[in-house]
């Protein structure tokens, strides 16, 4: 056993144990966004000269959400060519020539070339199955699908015909879908509704449980937009000119905010 022989030694030990512990108080009081000893989540609000510590895994928790309403302003059309043949080059060629005549067809509708992108383009064999498990090629299969994005949605049914007529037997469209190309300002609006919401659905909370709602401790946001999409799912022949126009009808589009907020209890 080993005993301390002057006194001056014995007050170094109670400093240094006494630093020791302040040290260990202030990192536990401080925090620096890194979480905590005993893992839970905290947020650190200043008040004047202070630093209060709340905890988020505690607290009022409320979840908000805004809605706003607006008209779609481009439409989104896919549409294609598929082409089977006996061989590669041959369903290539013909699914060539016929994609050749829907392009020229949308420019001519006055659609912008950056309006125009490939979406898929695929060779692929054909087999169907027989007796026993076996296949049997049925030919190769060349499919090349185009996004096809309208500026004038009451062009839209009339584009489509025109792609449609212009493509023959070999044409497929996909979807026709209505959009809002830029959400930012109704994103905003639906921003603000969802805060509000919050704030109100916490102070429901409150009142009814007789405490008081404290200062904002956390929040996070998740958005989503409600595009409505026409499914178009089937080959489509060359169309008769005397037949009836196809139409297409937008609506209205939703866009809506998604906030989590987390309030402290006072």
């Amino acid at each position: 056993m080993t005993t301390l022989k002057t006194s001056g030694a014995r007050k170094t030990l109670l400093l240094l144990s006494a630093a020791l512990v302040m040290v260990a108080v202030l990192a536990a009081c401080s925090g620096d966004g890194n979480g905590d000893p005993d893992g839970s989540a905290a947020t650190n609000l200043r008040t004047g000269n202070s630093t209060i510590v709340y905890d988020t895994n505690s607290g009022i928790h409320a979840a908000g959400v805004g809605t706003v309403s607006g008209e779609p302003d481009i439409a989104v059309i896919s549409l294609g060519v598929e082409a089977l043949r006996d061989s590669v080059s041959e369903a290539r060629d013909d699914a060539a020539r016929s994609l050749a005549a829907i392009v020229e067809e949308l420019r001519a509708a006055g659609v912008a070339e950056d309006d125009i992108r490939t979406a898929r383009f695929s060779i692929n064999p054909r087999y169907e199955y027989v007796r026993d498990g076996q296949q049997q090629l049925l030919g190769f299969q060349v499919t090349n699908t185009l996004s096809v994005t309208l500026r004038d949605l009451n062009a839209t049914g009339d584009v489509v015909d025109r792609a449609v007529t212009a493509g023959g037997d070999l044409t497929r469209v996909q979807s026709v879908s209505f959009q809002i190309e830029d959400t930012s300002a109704l994103e905003e609006e639906a921003r603000i509704l969802a805060i509000e919401d919050a704030l109100a659905k916490a102070d429901l909370y409150a009142g009814q449980l007789s405490v008081v709602r404290g200062p904002l401790v956390s929040i996070s946001e998740g958005s989503f937009n409600e595009f409505p999409v026409a499914e178009a799912r089937f080959a489509v022949a060359a169309m008769d000119s005397a037949g009836p126009p196809t139409q297409f009808f937008g609506g209205e589009l939703e866009v809506s905010v998604r906030v989590q907020a987390v309030f402290a209890i006072e």
